[in-house]
Formats: structure tokens, C-alpha cells, sequence
């Protein structure tokens, strides 16, 4: 496999933007973090993207499919100018637009992490997803074992604390705590040695595999 260059200096440079997260800094340091943290991270995309393409889950990304480094701090209280971190995302159409569902790896000074799933979704795309689960419960219930099999669930972080608008006479509906979910999202949080020991793009395309049901399933409604 490829070198992908993630090094103890990766960490050394992450951890100093988070110390000395200033333009200043940043310019001096910028040819070196593009080296061992920014072009690694390109690199390990589109190396899962090679692999992804003959599986059942062809996902894609690379260098286009990247976060920027800089912030948007116009309608932020936070006028620090850089991410901290470096992530991207691998999608169905190899672009950052994309509602089909995707997988999200992170690079930070801690480790990092890798999700899955459709985050954060507008009302109209939650519906169709909601109202699926009520209709094919033996459907997502094969989503949640293909989850645990994998020691994996959906994340509850983003939760309604009262059934959805619309949804009140599904209360009693075995999944009726999934309708209340805003996010179908599972996640797994990764440490230094994720990246540093060369398994990082093996530990990715197994964790997009173990998710693909969970893609499947909202992935034909999502898009409607």
C-alpha cells in the first residue's frame, strides 16, 4: 500500500495550530502541514475510494471532497481562523454535496473519528426515512443487527425529547425512539495509533462496509 506519511509530526503540527491557532503561525508552518497532514489525508481518501469501488458500498473522495482549513467566522462568536482538525467525506457521487449518505473521518491532535450514516437532516428527508421505519420495520431492524454485529448504533445525541410533529400516533410503534432521532448517524472514535500504525484506510473501508444497510436504507427515500 501506498505511504501515507502520517507521522508523530502530524500530531506535532495538529497540536500546534491548536496552540498557536493564528495566521502568522500557520503561514510559517503551511508547506509542512500540507506535507504530513492535508496531502496524507487526500491520499488515504482516495486510497478507500480504490478499494470501496468493487464493493458493495463504492463510496468516493479525495483532495475535492476535503474541508477547508480556514473558517467562516463571519456569523461566528469564534474568531479563531483555522479548523483544528482536517476531515472529509466519502459519498456516492465523490462530491461534498450529497444526501445519500456518507462516511466522515476527522484527523485532530487526539486521534479523530470516523462516522457514518445522514447527519443533521432537513424535515422534508427525515419524513421519508421516518415513515419507513414505521412501514418496514423488518428492514431497519436488519439495519440494527448489521450495527451491533459490527459493535456499532445509531448515535442519540441529536434526539427529539417528544415524538416528531405528525408522528404522535406512532408513539406505541416498537421503534417509536428511532422516529424521534434528527440524525442516523453511528460513529466510531479513532486514537493516534489509528493512523499511525498503516491501517488507517483498511479501518475505513471496513467500517463504510459494516454501514452499508444503514446507507441502503435511507438512501432511496433520502433522495426523493
Amino acid at each position: 500500500m501506498t505511504e501515507l506519511h502520517f507521522t508523530p509530526k502530524t500530531f506535532e503540527l495538529l497540536e500546534g495550530l491548536a496552540t498557536n491557532n493564528e495566521k502568522a503561525w500557520y503561514e510559517n508552518h503551511r508547506d509542512e502541514f500540507d506535507a504530513y497532514v492535508r496531502q496524507p489525508f487526500a491520499m488515504m481518501l482516495e486510497l478507500a475510494t480504490d478499494i470501496l469501488a468493487g464493493t458493495a458500498t463504492p463510496l468516493a473522495g479525495g483532495s475535492k471532497t476535503m474541508f477547508r482549513q480556514n473558517r467562516d467566522v463571519r456569523f461566528s462568536q469564534d474568531k479563531s481562523p483555522y479548523s483544528t482538525h482536517v476531515s472529509g467525506v466519502l459519498t456516492p457521487s465523490g462530491t461534498k454535496a450529497e444526501q445519500e449518505g456518507l462516511v466522515y473521518v476527522q484527523l485532530e491532535a487526539s486521534g479523530g473519528l470516523i462516522a457514518c450514516g445522514y447527519y443533521q437532516l432537513s424535515p422534508a428527508a427525515l419524513g421519508p426515512i421516518r415513515d419507513k421505519i414505521i412501514d418496514a420495520p423488518d428492514e431497519f431492524a436488519q439495519v440494527l443487527r448489521d450495527l451491533a454485529s459490527a459493535g456499532l448504533s445509531l448515535s442519540e445525541a441529536d434526539k427529539l425529547t417528544k415524538m416528531p410533529r405528525g408522528y404522535d400516533t406512532h408513539g406505541d410503534h416498537e421503534y417509536a425512539e428511532y422516529l424521534k432521532l434528527k440524525s442516523f448517524v453511528t460513529m466510531v472514535h479513532l486514537s493516534r495509533e489509528a493512523w499511525l500504525d498503516g491501517d488507517i484506510v483498511d479501518c475505513i473501508v471496513g467500517y463504510a462496509k459494516s454501514c452499508a444497510s444503514l446507507l441502503e436504507f435511507g438512501r432511496i427515500e433520502a433522495g426523493e
